[in-house]
């Protein structure tokens, strides 16, 4: 079971009619816009290698974007979304952690300037991307022109002539429309919860493990300050059975000794049985190694001010084996609001 943000959320939500009636129970997400307000955000996404009790950030990027109200009728609102700036941190020491990088500041670099324009209705969720054709063609032409100026770098160059790593190849493999996704991404987090309506309090469930999912716990928190700003936030934690992530690993391993089968070395001699000692040494290492159920952390949370404008959002993934994964973060936080008076 995934967060799939306003979709998951919006399940685990009623449909908003705004009703006043117990509204200290209640968090009715719903946006109050003028137009011409604006408010400026700074993204930030982390990586971290976790190993035990040491956290290791491996990737930071962060970008600046601005919001804002281009008009405001009765049925919604027109609003543009521009990319304003991007800066990498610089983290990892390793080849791999710089290299990644050096490519995730790239290419959100060419994206600043870009402007999104997009419809709400009146509680704020989100109706169409009007330009969307258009930010799909600009995407895969930015992608594309990106990924020309890193391959073209010496360090690359020397990498293709050393294991002969053909980096436009994988790129062109790239699927573009996950670019475009990107790039909506953030934007569709801001309003992942407009246009619901949320009980005040936590709420847990549970479901058993079935035939086409594993056994997970979902919480749902729903707070509301004095001040009128509200916090919805959910999270799903799923266990995946050492068993299963065995069978996962032994089959990769399998694949790839299955290719070397039957092929000869330099000198004309047959080793499958090399492959075959190679292949159960390899499961008796995954049996050592995978002791434990495979514990997998989804958190979405989503803060808002009384009037319906996102103040943050933090989105975090984190993967465990044995004390040992990956966690990945994306925090959005305002940092600039300037609001006409209503």
């Amino acid at each position: 079971k995934k967060i799939t943000d306003s979709q998951w959320l919006s399940n685990n939500s009623d449909t908003l009619e705004v009703d006043t009636a117990g509204e200290d129970s209640v968090v009715n997400v719903v946006a109050y816009f003028c137009k011409g307000d604006t408010c400026e955000y700074w993204i930030y996404e982390n990586e971290w290698k976790v190993d035990d009790k040491d956290t290791v950030k491996t990737l930071g990027v962060s970008t600046q974007v601005r919001l804002v109200v281009n008009d405001s009728t009765s049925k919604g609102y027109k609003m543009s979304y521009t990319f304003l700036d991007v800066k990498a941190d610089s983290v990892g020491d390793n080849f791999r952690d710089k290299m990644m990088a050096m490519i995730a500041e790239r290419t959100a670099k060419s994206v600043i300037g870009t402007t999104i324009n997009f419809e709400t209705d009146e509680y704020g969720r989100i109706t169409k991307i009007t330009n969307l054709s258009q930010i799909k063609k600009q995407a895969k032409a930015l992608f594309k022109a990106s990924m020309k100026d890193i391959a073209s770098m010496p360090i690359i160059q020397e990498m293709k002539k050393a294991i002969g790593l053909d980096f436009m190849k994988i790129c062109n493999q790239a699927n573009t429309d996950e670019v475009v996704e990107g790039y909506l991404e953030e934007l569709k987090l801001l309003f992942a919860c407009h246009g619901s309506q949320y009980a005040v309090g936590e709420h847990h469930e549970h479901e058993d493990a079935t035939k086409d999912s594993y056994a997970n716990d979902t919480y749902i928190n729903a707070s509301l300050e004095k001040n009128g700003n509200y916090t919805i936030s959910c999270e799903v934690i799923s266990v995946i059975p050492k068993e299963t992530v065995k069978k996962v690993m032994g089959g990769l391993m399998g694949a790839f000794t299955e290719g070397l089968k039957g092929k000869k070395t330099e000198d004309g001699k047959d080793h499958d049985g090399d492959i075959k000692d190679l292949d159960d040494e390899f499961k008796k290492e995954i049996d050592k190694a995978v002791d434990q159920d495979v514990q997998t952390s989804e958190y979405l949370s989503v803060t808002c001010f009384e009037d319906g404008w996102p103040s943050s959002v933090l989105k975090q993934n984190k993967s465990v084996m044995a004390g040992r994964g990956k966690l990945k973060q994306k925090l959005i936080e305002a940092c600039r609001f300037a609001q006409r008076e209503k």
